[in-house]
């Protein structure tokens, strides 16, 4: 009787290519909205869990919901999958951010395929004024060492979102964040170069992360933040 003799070093390839050749599964779906809106453009991921089960095997995967918010993922082994949305600079949240539980599935040779929606919240978009009458940040940021304004809310788990500029003009600029309604949030701010004041007129301090608490209740405006410019360097 002849004995199947596989060497021990092949085991992790070997069981990866049996894997593709004995299974192919796919994850598809459209990325919606909680009102109903489809959503274009969005980042859409895809990581296998664990994230890391062999070095031979694909763990992440990535794409784009086309114009109807549809997205597929194929060539998949069996095994369970996260799968996260983004679309920045919107007021979408990501489900995969600000505690929520990410959409979960699982493959396998009973149910090679499946089919979902991923939804997306939307979230209050917060400004935050910055004034700068003297122009300040254009004149110092990407030219004077140092020079660089941070600013942004952090959130579980252990992620940061920076705000982003959404318009300025000759007296400063308005920048935003998302956050979920009815979530308290902390602006943080941190510059070792540019001297701020906060809306009261109180200082800033520098080379320090200054925190500001707040939240947005459902169906309620959001808070005014305001900042001020008042100097540059030591």
């Amino acid at each position: 009787m002849k004995r199947l003799i596989v060497s021990l070093a092949c085991l992790p390839a070997c069981i990866a290519q049996q894997t593709q050749l004995n299974f192919t599964g796919s994850i598809s779906g459209t990325v919606v909205g909680s009102d109903g809106t489809v959503l274009s453009g969005v980042y859409v991921t895809l990581a296998a869990s664990p994230l890391y089960p062999s070095r031979n095997l694909q763990t992440l995967w990535a794409a784009f919901s086309d114009s109807s918010g549809a997205f597929a993922f194929t060539g998949l082994y069996a095994g369970t999958y996260q799968l996260c949305a983004q679309l920045p600079r919107t007021q979408w949240l990501s489900p995969c951010a600000w505690g929520t539980a990410p959409p979960v599935v699982t493959l396998s040779n009973i149910q090679p395929t499946v089919t979902l929606s991923v939804v997306m919240t939307k979230g209050a978009v917060v400004p935050i004024r910055v004034n700068d009458p003297q122009q300040l940040l254009p004149q110092n940021e990407g030219i004077t060492p140092g020079a660089h304004l941070l600013m942004g809310v952090g959130h579980p788990p252990f992620l940061f979102d920076d705000a982003y500029v959404a318009s300025q003009d000759s007296g400063g600029r308005t920048y935003q964040v998302v956050v979920p309604f009815g979530f308290g949030a902390t602006l943080k701010i941190y510059s070792s170069f540019f001297q701020l004041t906060n809306a009261a007129g109180t200082a800033l301090p520098q080379g320090a992360t200054s925190s500001i608490p707040f939240s947005v209740a459902a169906g309620q405006s959001p808070p005014s933040i305001v900042l001020n410019v008042t100097g540059g360097g030591q």
